[in-house]
């Protein structure tokens, strides 16, 4: 984000007021709602910083852990360390459910997910101002950051026969299921390629020169079905493997069962656990067509 330190990339120096989401023009930040922008931030730079900063790591936390379970006075309690005290506040708050051994993922998805989201839903209703919201999120990406290294990767090396893409619609900017989802597939030894893809053109050039198991898409507005639907057609006549798993995700498909028929995928996924079984049973019903020499 731009109005921050130089020291971002480490997470070592608090932001000044004002900031501004990577790759944006000064058009498109003037255009564009408080909301999204808030959502691009979010979405486009804390999680894809986590996501670097942990891929390839080995958890180093050996005790066995169970899942949180997080109810509204948690949620209130953690968004108001980040909003009203210093980080080292939010830290121990953390440290704590860490010593009452509860998993980092679920920390991750079952805190630290609902609290960002609830910051946006702040901001929009003007509850807080865009510097509080800020540094908020500043607060919430040094967590990040800071527990990257016993994030729980398991190291499992990748398994033949599971390659999958994990892209974005091009041209949306909601990135940050998608990330979850490509490291829940890591976690589990499938191959991921989940580069960002500037254009459909970019996505169907990958799909014909690289072999994929399955190719994941991510929709997050309902606006864009037709220009889905055509991708995942293309993506079927182009792909190096004929017989490609196409799968989807993304609100539109949780709020509209009946959108899956409608695009032309074969299954969809609510969240990054259900993605995981789904792609698994897409393998089960796709013919192996590959032998090693085609794959790669």
């Amino acid at each position: 984000m731009t109005g921050m330190d130089e020291r971002d990339a480490d997470g070592s120096a608090e932001p000044s007021g004002a900031v501004r989401c990577a790759g944006m023009s000064d058009a498109s930040w003037v255009g564009t709602s408080r909301r999204d922008q808030l959502l691009r931030a979010i979405e486009g730079e804390i999680v894809p910083r986590l996501v670097l900063a942990h891929r390839g790591q080995r958890s180093i936390v050996g005790e066995e852990t169970r899942p949180l379970q997080v109810n509204e006075a948690m949620l209130v309690h953690f968004v108001t360390l980040l909003t009203e005290v210093e980080v080292e506040d939010s830290r121990a708050y953390i440290e704590q459910l860490r010593a009452d051994r509860y998993s980092l993922e679920s920390i991750y998805l079952n805190l630290f997910t609902p609290a960002a989201r609830r910051l946006g839903d702040m901001w929009s209703a003007d509850e807080c101002d865009f510097t509080v919201v800020t540094l908020a999120l500043w607060r919430l990406q040094r967590l990040l950051h800071d527990y990257a290294p016993q994030f729980d990767c398991k190291g499992v090396e990748p398994i033949e026969r599971r390659r999958i893409l994990l892209a974005t619609m091009p041209g949306e900017h909601h990135t940050f299921g998608m990330f979850m989802v490509a490291e829940f597939f890591r976690r589990d030894g499938w191959d991921v390629v989940d580069a960002p893809v500037a254009s459909a053109s970019d996505l169907l050039a990958l799909a014909a020169r690289q072999w994929f198991d399955v190719i994941g898409l991510s929709l997050s507005h309902s606006g864009n079905v037709p220009q889905l639907t055509e991708l995942i057609g293309d993506l079927r006549r182009s792909s190096r493997n004929g017989g490609v798993g196409m799968m989807v995700g993304g609100s539109p498909f949780i709020e509209t069962p009946a959108l899956l028929k409608q695009v032309g995928a074969d299954v969809s996924a609510i969240d990054a656990r259900q993605a995981l079984m789904a792609a698994e049973n897409l393998l089960a019903l796709i013919p192996d067509q590959a032998a090693a020499e085609q794959r790669r």
